[in-house]
């Protein structure tokens, strides 16, 4: 799966990186989190229902943004730590 925009709402999708490594995948209208870890991505929070009907009703509210970059997965990246 690749998040670009946001499944529920096509709003951009905001990334930050996590001290972990992974990544986390914020929706700028609906406030739904998901979590990327190398080739896994699974939800860590719901949309807001409120916030997700005003953005279906009004369209999306921000424009789509650039590709998520991928993160490459090192098996050995823990042992040279």
């Amino acid at each position: 799966m690749n998040l670009t925009q946001c499944p529920y709402d096509g709003a951009q999708i905001d990334v930050e990186v996590s001290p972990g490594g992974s990544l986390l995948l914020t929706c700028a209208a609906c406030a739904a989190v998901w979590e990327r870890h190398g080739a896994w991505t699974g939800r860590i929070r719901e949309p807001d229902r409120e916030r997700l009907l005003t953005a279906r009703l009004h369209g999306s509210v921000v424009a789509p943004g650039e590709p998520l970059p991928m993160v490459q997965y090192a098996p050995d990246a823990r042992a040279r730590l």
